[in-house]
């Protein structure tokens, strides 16, 4: 895969200084996100967009425990609503009780613009209370993950994931394809159930097991090469760390690819807001890193930081809509807006439910991974 160039100067410009000047007052466009410890890259993006406008965006975030506070997650997306110069709300990730609060929005404020990112509940829902739907491609991801993991050798998959996650139909469809590919693979499929971190155990409990069993897995297939993945955002760096220390584990992709997805934190390479604005550097220092632990050919990742993208595309899409008007749900303009958040073209396609219905403003996102090989000096 070509060093994407083009993505790092994209970027660059959209972070640090992109961005026609938007004009100064008469709107806001709210955002949304998980607070660093469940979502940091999206953190970051409304950070960086906060200040560079201080004027037109502000910004909160929804608990860590969000399936069990539901209602203080409404409260915050209400509370934007009440703001009369609030034009447009950008959720991502939507976790539970984007629906229900975008549901009474409308009923007082049919006027803003709702974007979702990363929605958590069903489909239909969230899309019949949003104006649009920014979802990863996770069903064809499924795809891209088992051809990796076959491309590399590996003889065993573990899907890590618990009840709560298995119960959305997203997940589910990815995990039937993955099913079916490494059958047709020849590769033995293994779920694992892990603590949900939202549960009594919480995230600290939740990473503790991973980093437990990943070396339980490794001895129970001795002398296999073993593929991991798991379906939690906060599982990711320890899943990475864990794998960084088995000669024959190997890690495709994370839930939501990007180079900043448990990387920065499992890697010991930390983050910086340049960092953010230059990506070819940032991977080629992934790179070095990986083939210190022998893992250039045992990971990867998405070169674009998919979920940064929701917001930032979200941002000039909604910004567009709100100083030149046209129609709320616009898949060419979403396109263009999410292509010049990235700097790197997005495959992008309308969401199909498991019984072939077509959900018009739900699009689906999907990015080519990572050779690492490509990016060492």
């Amino acid at each position: 895969m070509k060093k994407l160039l083009v993505f790092t100067l994209a970027l660059a410009m959209l972070l640090g200084m992109m961005l026609p000047a938007v004009a100064e007052g008469g709107y806001k466009i709210a955002i949304l996100t998980g607070t660093t410890s469940q979502g940091e890259e999206e953190f970051r993006a409304a950070e960086k967009l906060a200040g560079l406008y201080p004027d037109i965006v502000i910004t909160d975030t929804y608990p860590d425990n969000f399936s069990s506070e539901v209602e203080t997650t409404m409260g915050k997306l209400l509370q934007f609503a009440e703001n009369p110069e609030v034009k447009a709300i950008i959720m991502c990730q939507a976790v539970q009780g984007a629906t229900a609060a975008f549901t009474k929005i409308r009923e007082t404020r049919p006027d803003i613009l709702l974007l979702a990112g990363v929605a958590a509940e069903d489909p239909a829902d969230i899309a019949g209370a949003a104006d649009l739907v920014m979802g990863v491609d996770e069903i064809n991801g499924g795809y891209q993950i088992i051809e990796t993991a076959k491309e590399w050798g590996a003889e065993v998959f573990i899907h890590y994931s618990f009840a709560r996650h298995l119960g959305y139909e997203t997940i589910v469809a990815r995990l039937n394809i993955m099913k079916e590919e490494a059958e047709l693979a020849g590769i033995e499929f293994v779920m694992r159930d892990a603590p949900d971190p939202t549960g009594d155990a919480g995230m600290t409990g939740a990473q503790t097991f991973i980093l437990g069993d990943v070396p339980k897995v490794m001895e129970e297939f001795a002398g296999k090469k073993v593929a991991f993945f798991t379906t939690n955002c906060g599982m990711q760096e320890p899943l990475q760390a864990a794998v960084l220390k088995e000669a024959g584990a190997y890690y495709p992709l994370p839930c939501c690819p990007s180079p900043f997805h448990g990387f920065p934190a499992s890697l010991g390479l930390g983050v910086s807001p340049e960092d953010y604005g230059n990506i070819d550097s940032y991977l080629e220092k992934m790179a070095a890193k990986l083939n210190e632990y022998g893992a250039v050919d045992r990971m990867s990742t998405w070169a674009v930081p998919v979920n940064m993208s929701m917001i930032l595309g979200g941002f000039e899409y909604a910004r567009n809509y709100i100083e030149n008007g046209g129609e709320k749900v616009d898949q060419a303009k979403l396109v263009e807006a999410l292509t010049d958040a990235a700097g790197f073209a997005a495959t992008v396609s309308t969401y199909v439910d498991s019984n072939g219905n077509e959900v018009p403003n739900y699009f689906m996102i999907l990015f080519d991974n990572v050779n690492f090989r490509d990016y060492l000096e």
